[in-house]
């Protein structure tokens, strides 16, 4: 069986190099991994806080995750501590960003949660032959499936965590491919009847659209100027300015349509790369194309400099560069 998601999709769609090093391989750079960690760590805590579980709960079942997460970070690249580039990746700090976020919210949530949906993976078969012969499975986890309180109808509700919600950041979001693909799953009778055997839901549904629950997680402020809303100097009030915003995606036929046959095409691709990394490893990567260089997706890639200096494929190369991470978006959270 080939699995894919809106990860591995979009990885290929930037870079055949990416995609085979991150997912091909399982392979992820030192320093993605913290912010990824951060990001599951929250993911955890609001899932707690969904299902009930208060902000004590969710606020433990974060901090345990993700602190175990940066020891683990800080054993494998054999340091004693974060450095002063991570700073924003700091457990205290992270811990107090999402402190902060439930205190917003508690008692104030505007969406009332379809129960039992938080972190659910839910797949399809997805119509696509490949190379290999396998069958293909398209995957996508939803973080919850929510109702407007004010107007009804059903969101997919997807948790993001960012350095800055920027207005350019929100609308490269707005577009993303990963919405996409969630509002055609909701379409497939597959995954309707997985939520039903699961007792998830026990009706019949489509999506609206996706609601992005959008938490920032900035670097902490280093002036000691006095801001002038709380009356102290920033590095006092520094958590207090951690934001966050809702944003709302639909998408019309038309773009679903387009999506589906895109995906086809991504999905024969990565089932070729799947196939050479099966059979030679990371050694071969020197035939696989780096279409980065073309599409400027090497300007925020995290395999940036491994590519810079040749790729190179020697063990010693390959331990300084990255981490064994595989990706399974079948998985769902303990």
């Amino acid at each position: 069986m080939l699995v894919v998601d809106n990860s591995i999709l979009s990885a290929v769609a930037k870079c055949d190099t990416l995609a085979y090093v991150e997912y091909a391989l399982g392979l992820r750079t030192r320093e993605e991994s913290l912010a990824i960690a951060a990001g599951q760590a929250v993911h955890r805590g609001l899932r707690t806080w969904l299902d009930g579980g208060g902000i004590a709960g969710a606020m433990d079942a974060m901090a345990v995750y993700y602190e175990r997460a940066v020891d683990l970070h800080l054993a494998k690249t054999k340091r004693a501590e974060l450095g002063a580039d991570d700073r924003r990746f700091a457990p205290e700090w992270v811990e107090a960003v999402f402190q902060q976020y439930l205190d917003r919210y508690e008692g104030k949530w505007p969406f009332k949660l379809v129960a039992g949906t938080p972190e659910k993976p839910v797949s399809a078969p997805f119509p696509a032959t490949v190379p290999s012969g396998r069958p293909v499975v398209f995957v996508a986890r939803l973080d919850a499936i929510v109702r407007k309180w004010e107007s009804g109808g059903k969101w997919s509700l997807d948790h993001k965590t960012t350095k800055r919600a920027s207005e350019w950041w929100i609308e490269k979001e707005k577009v993303s491919s990963q919405f996409s693909g969630q509002l055609w799953l909701s379409r497939q009778d597959a995954m309707k009847s997985i939520l039903r055997e699961k007792s998830i839901l026990k009706e019949d549904y489509s999506l609206n659209g996706v609601i992005l629950n959008v938490i920032e997680i900035p670097e902490p402020h280093k002036s000691q100027g006095i801001c002038k809303d709380h009356k102290v100097s920033y590095q006092e009030c520094s958590v207090r300015h951690a934001g966050g915003t809702m944003v709302y995606v639909t998408r019309t036929e038309a773009e679903l349509e387009a999506w589906q046959r895109t995906a086809r095409r991504l999905t024969l691709r990565y089932d070729r790369l799947q196939t050479l990394a099966r059979e030679r490893g990371i050694a071969g990567v020197v035939e696989v194309q780096m279409q980065g260089r073309w599409n400027q997706s090497c300007t925020f890639c995290s395999q940036r400099e491994w590519c810079r200096v040749g790729r190179p494929t020697s063990a010693g190369a390959v331990k300084a560069s990255f981490v064994e991470q595989p990706w399974d978006p079948r998985q769902e959270q303990e």
